[in-house]
């Protein structure tokens, strides 16, 4: 007989529970928290405060160092892909200018042996020289020869093209040649009839070399010389300084941008100097009402000096052509005659009594 439990019974036996509405328990629980509390649960929600599960594992570049490679060819071409300015090779000149002429002459030959056939059927069968159907159809020596003719042309005409691609290539600006040729030096990675770095006049460089100014020139020799930890920090990056050898002070790489932001630095105080310097002068020169007026001849002279300066300036600082350079000479010197026409204009005026 089934017996019918009442609801009592059941709550006493811990069989069953009181289903509380979800909406009415976040209701009571926000209540219950505090408003710190409320901000600080949203908080951990996002994920930029969540914790990672799993570890990051972080992976340090890999750099092809020079201690890494063995002495010889390995580590020769680890020095040359350390810097772009410093992939110099031979184009062997004086080959291409033998397989050309050789190559050349097999054509003229097969051009004396041509014509030769062409005179013989003259003789013969004109009409084998006019029509291309009826000479093929009799097997001539012709379009043997002509088949020969088109192997030979098409090899000499390919050498062609590359010999003027590599005549394209420039010679290695001498700092970039110094360089690399200082490495031999020190370092002797080759024997002495491989060391092709010695025939100077057969080395191009892959890369264009960079226009450089004196300026340019000047501050990479004196990093150079100053070769330490402060200016390899300043001037190189982790990677760069993975690459050379600490052990030598053959191989300092400096990171190209950060150079030129020196040189910038420079060439923007040397022009503010030239700017600032002589309206100073011509201020002290013409600005008090006082003194007497100072001579034309001093003004003048200031002018040429200053102007001339600023032409030295760009031509030594910069890579400006001659045109670029008159140019900004004249302006630089209108603007300081503009100034010197304005200048009473600007000083203190004097109050006459009425």
């Amino acid at each position: 007989m089934a017996t019918s439990l009442n609801d009592d019974d059941i709550m006493e036996r811990g069989e069953a529970r009181l289903e509380v509405p979800s909406e009415k328990m976040d209701l009571e629980m926000r209540k219950s928290q505090s408003y710190p509390a409320r901000i600080l649960r949203r908080c951990r929600n996002i994920k930029i405060f969540r914790r990672s599960s799993s570890a990051v594992m972080v992976r340090t570049t890999m750099i092809r160092s020079l201690n890494d490679c063995p002495r010889g060819y390995p580590r020769l071409a680890a020095f040359l892909d350390s810097n772009e300015n410093f992939m110099l090779y031979r184009r062997f000149g004086f080959l291409q200018a033998r397989l050309l002429f050789y190559k050349q002459d097999e054509l003229r030959e097969l051009e004396a042996r041509l014509d030769r056939i062409d005179r013989l059927d003259e003789r013969r069968d004109k009409s084998l020289l006019s029509s291309r159907q009826k000479d093929d159809a009799y097997g001539s020596r012709r379009k043997m020869l002509l088949q020969e003719i088109d192997v030979k042309f098409k090899d000499y005409a390919s050498l062609l093209v590359v010999a003027r691609d590599l005549a394209s290539f420039n010679r290695p600006p001498a700092r970039d040649f110094r360089s690399v040729k200082s490495y031999f030096d020190s370092q002797v990675p080759l024997c002495n009839i491989e060391s092709y770095i010695y025939r100077q006049e057969d080395i191009i460089a892959l890369k264009p070399g960079r226009e450089k100014a004196w300026l340019d020139t000047s501050v990479e020799k004196i990093l150079q010389m100053l070769n330490s930890r402060i200016t390899r920090y300043i001037f190189s990056t982790p990677d760069l300084r993975a690459k050379a050898d600490d052990q030598t002070k053959n191989l300092i790489l400096y990171k190209h941008t950060r150079i030129a932001l020196l040189i910038s630095a420079i060439n923007l105080g040397v022009i503010v100097a030239l700017l600032v310097l002589p309206v100073y002068l011509l201020w002290q020169l013409t600005a008090s009402a006082e003194q007497k007026a100072p001579p034309a001849s001093l003004i003048i002279g200031i002018l040429a000096v200053f102007t001339v300066a600023f032409s030295g300036a760009l031509s030594v600082f910069t890579r400006a052509k001659r045109h670029e350079i008159l140019a900004s000479s004249a302006a630089y010197c209108a603007v300081l005659v503009v100034f010197i026409g304005n200048v009473k204009q600007l000083g203190p005026q004097k109050v006459t009594p009425s």
